[in-house]
């Protein structure tokens, strides 16, 4: 911080001049300068109305029955989870994820987040789901391949652990 040598205001060392009077570290003032607080407000127009919504709409949103929800996938982590949940998305199939009680999941590694569609999504997203499982387990197979390495004891193994997420 520095102290603007005309007003005394404490100045954040990224200003090049006072946030309050506009001057400089060595004095020199800004003939030019405006405070915000002297300077009326920016006309910042929405750039698209939001829509009224009726109480119909709202009465027919509030009673709508509940979409019925199913799990397409059973991911490896969490992570893989949101994964695919961000690419189902991405075909617009709607998707969540399990994010309820994923507290042991994200401490100690626990396996098998699951993947939710609506019902009427189910087909298409277990399509997509199982191209995604095909080029998943040739990667990996490419994958573990090229990376075999030789332990101390000479024993050859895989460099990545291998495993399959269980789509239902």
């Amino acid at each position: 911080m520095w102290t603007c040598p005309k007003c005394g205001a404490k100045v954040d060392p990224s200003f090049e001049v006072c946030w309050r009077c506009g001057t400089s570290r060595d004095g020199a003032e800004d003939p030019n300068f405006v405070c915000a607080d002297d300077y009326p407000p920016i006309d910042d127009p929405i750039a698209e109305p939001v829509p009224e919504i009726s109480d119909t709409e709202v009465d027919a949103i509030v009673h709508a029955p509940p979409t019925e929800m199913v799990v397409a996938y059973w991911a490896s982590d969490h992570i893989e989870a949101k994964f695919l949940v961000d690419q189902l998305s991405e075909q617009e199939i709607p998707a969540i994820w399990d994010t309820h009680d994923r507290i042991p999941e994200l401490v100690s590694g626990f396996p098998n987040a699951r993947v939710w569609v609506r019902v009427e999504d189910l087909p298409r997203a277990r399509a997509w789901l199982e191209e995604y499982d095909r080029h998943h387990k040739n990667e990996r197979h490419r994958s573990s391949t090229q990376n075999n390495v030789a332990d101390r004891g000479g024993n050859v193994g895989p460099a990545v652990q291998q495993g399959s997420p269980n789509p239902t």
